[in-house]
């Protein structure tokens, strides 16, 4: 059986594997393998019934999590969208897609997050 803290564990692993000093050949794997583990834990069910249209308090939710947050790197980017994905029991291709259409992709896509920094440097 699952623990219900294990999601908190990963991430909280995640957030100091970012921090650490560990060479960068391993971070990458580490980070991955901790990503893939957080996507596991989001619960097919419940994503797969949740395809409908948007609600007023999914949106609500997603605007007050990403609110002035941008991703630093594609590991952070990935994180947020998977939390925010198993939180609003969505796909986080819709996710990050709602995020987008509300002006808000750049905390959940690293692309855009990069591509804003470069906007706003010129």
């Amino acid at each position: 059986m699952v623990s219900s803290h294990e999601p908190e564990a990963l991430r909280a692993t995640l957030q100091f594997l970012i921090a650490s000093d560990i060479p960068s050949e391993h971070k990458t794997v580490l980070m991955e393998a901790l990503t893939q583990a957080l996507r596991s834990h989001i619960p097919r069910q419940s994503v797969e019934t949740a395809a409908g249209p948007w609600q007023l308090h999914e949106t609500t939710l997603l605007q007050s999590f990403l609110a002035g947050k941008s991703a630093n790197s594609w590991q952070h980017a990935d994180e947020m969208l998977m939390r925010l994905a198993s939180d609003l029991h969505r796909q986080p291709g819709d996710v990050r897609a709602k995020a987008t259409e509300l002006g808000l992709g750049v905390g959940v896509d690293y692309r855009l997050a990069r591509a804003s920094a470069r906007a706003r440097e010129e």
